[in-house]
């Protein structure tokens, strides 16, 4: 971990971050006290087992979802106009 005054930080921005690609942490300081860290960014995109396993668990919530919803035996024995004006009166 390095710590470096923002003045030095201001001219060295460039190198610091080449720095952090590598996985080093980078601690901003101003007077002596600790203001800021600059830490790589982790890799915000899933690989393809994580985006299968999200999927398969949305999927799985959908279907108990559904589950609980039934239909309404009523509901067909009207027509769109019907329920669109019903909420009107």
């Amino acid at each position: 971990m390095q710590t470096v005054p923002i003045h030095q930080a201001k001219d060295r921005f460039s190198a610091l971050l080449l720095a952090v690609e590598e996985g080093e942490e980078v601690v901003i300081t101003r007077h002596g006290k600790k203001i800021a860290r600059i830490v790589r960014e982790s890799d915000p995109v899933p690989d393809e087992a994580e985006r299968e396993r999200a999927r398969q668990e949305a999927i799985a919530e959908l279907n108990a979802f559904r589950a609980l919803v039934k239909p309404d035996p009523e509901y067909r024995k009207g027509d769109w106009k019907t329920y669109r004006d019903e909420g009107r009166r």
